[in-house]
């Protein structure tokens, strides 16, 4: 988790800016697999190198020859199978933790998730589109979290802006970048499950945004409070009155689980419909998870902490943020 911490810090000295959550490394343009051990077989097709906060952190992670693989438009990504390929996927311990016991993926095995802010909240209220009380624009602010959104796809969707470690005005220590999650998806795969998604008939073509990118290797904070109104009302968000939040959802609370056996964190599998309420921290270990935090540090994040406490923890201003209450001071007595 330190070492998670540290590559970002690293990264963002480097670059001037921590990555995304979703990132472009290039496209692959059909031809011969420049690092296939045996000659003939089918080409790798031509598909975009769309990738994961990880991908991006390899460079320092003792991985370089696997970042290049992304990096460098000569390897491909994916294999003339259309399957994610084995040199561009391997599992690294160093994004495994021991104690979690679903971290048995046969390709990019990760335990880790880093803080990627808040989803987009429809209003309720009827249109063409929905209206939203926080827009994906909106969300991906670098007051509302560590990491956003890098690749606007087909659509195109809204980026992010460069987020720095200056902007962490609650402070980089009270400020996670990674925690764990026994569900999260192999480190790799963008938001996609299929190496397919990234073929494309062009090299100037793109591919569509992946909604769960956000998800996958992510946790984000919904906009839920369980407390009284406060005095002065809840937060306008985009909107011209106070937007009541919605109670906390138990799935959404560090080491969330719902009721019953199949239920159960252990038991839970991260799938495209539940990607955006598993996208929490969860851990093995009793009562609680490891964070890393913006300042190089870890710390361990208690489960029974209030989820305001948990908003604050992953919002680098949260006065400035869209959480139900921006007003909320983090103490150290809190987690």
């Amino acid at each position: 988790m330190k070492n998670l911490a540290l590559a970002a810090i690293q990264h963002e000295n480097a670059k001037g800016e921590l990555p995304g959550y979703i990132n472009d490394f290039g496209t692959f343009a059909t031809g011969p697999d420049p690092s296939a051990e045996v000659a003939g077989g089918t080409d790798p097709a031509t598909h975009r190198k769309i990738g994961t906060w990880a991908v991006a952190l390899l460079p320092w992670l003792d991985a370089q020859p696997t970042y290049e693989q992304w990096s460098e438009d000569r390897y491909p990504v994916i294999d003339g199978t259309k399957a994610f390929h084995p040199k561009a996927a391997p599992n690294l311990a160093i994004l495994q933790c021991p104690s979690n016991p679903n971290s048995d993926a046969p390709m990019g095995s990760n335990s880790y998730v880093s803080n990627n802010g808040t989803p987009q909240k429809a209003s309720g209220a009827t249109g063409t589109p929905p209206p939203m009380d926080i827009t994906f624009t909106q969300s991906q602010d670098r007051a509302n979290g560590a990491f956003n959104n890098k690749y606007a796809g087909s659509g195109p969707v809204a980026t992010g802006p460069a987020v720095r470690l200056d902007d962490f005005k609650d402070g980089q220590g009270n400020t996670m970048l990674f925690s764990e999650n026994v569900q999260a998806q192999p480190w790799h795969q963008a938001g996609i499950t299929a190496g397919s998604t990234l073929e494309v008939a062009a090299v100037t073509d793109e591919i569509a945004y992946p909604t769960n990118s956000r998800y996958f290797q992510g946790m984000v904070w919904h906009y839920e409070d369980d407390n009284p109104a406060p005095g002065s009302g809840w937060n306008f968000l985009s909107t011209t009155a106070a937007v009541t939040p919605d109670p906390v959802d138990p799935l959404h609370k560090i080491n969330g689980g719902g009721t019953g056996p199949s239920q159960d964190i252990f038991t839970l599998q991260m799938n495209s419909t539940n990607a955006i309420d598993l996208a929490r921290p969860s851990s093995a270990h009793v009562d609680g998870v490891n964070a890393g935090m913006a300042d190089g540090g870890t710390r361990f994040i208690g489960e029974g902490i209030d989820y305001r406490v948990y908003q604050a923890l992953l919002t680098p201003r949260g006065k400035s943020s869209s959480v139900p209450w921006p007003e909320f001071v983090l103490s150290d007595d809190d987690y």
